[in-house]
């Protein structure tokens, strides 16, 4: 009977510690909602018109046509002087526009001798042959002046930004 109850007690002390190393069994996977198509509708684009044509050089020249000034020409801008024989002029705060019967050369020619003489240095002149457009931008310290030159018909529009 001892033998028997050793043999019990040796039984017991290895399933015991048979038991302990056991690696613990995987927690049950948990379920999450998978996701379900429903039969709604998404609304997709259509359009009817026909698109709109790229802008051409004669669409430049309407957008010109809006800003040509219609009143009397003054003599200077916020100290800028407008060149003789403007024919019309208008402005604001932010900058000042006429026209005139001559060439782009010719306006060149006066901004860079007169916005010379009051200290102003031409850094950048800017070109568009396709309709020989020119802006030329001045400065003087931190001030910045820009004078564009626009061809409009057989004027040329000039555009004053200080």
């Amino acid at each position: 009977m001892s033998r028997n109850l050793a043999l019990l007690l040796v039984e017991s002390l290895f399933v015991a510690s048979c038991s302990t190393f056991a690696p613990a069994p995987p927690p049950p996977p948990t379920s999450t909602a998978t996701p379900v198509p429903t039969d709604t509708p998404v609304p997709t684009a259509t359009s009817t018109s026909t698109p709109k044509p790229k802008p051409t050089l004669t669409a430049t020249l309407d957008v010109v046509s809006v800003i040509l000034p219609v009143g009397t020409p003054i003599s200077e801008w916020k100290g800028i002087p407008i060149m003789p024989g403007a024919i019309n002029g208008g402005g604001d705060e932010k900058g000042y526009t006429f026209t005139i019967k001559t060439n782009a050369e010719s306006i060149q020619a006066f901004y860079e001798t007169e916005l010379g003489k009051m200290g102003f240095n031409l850094f950048a002149v800017g070109e568009d042959t396709g309709n020989d457009s020119i802006m030329l931008m001045f400065m003087k310290g931190s001030e910045l002046v820009s004078i564009s030159i626009i061809p409009s018909g057989d004027l040329m529009l000039v555009l004053i930004v200080k």
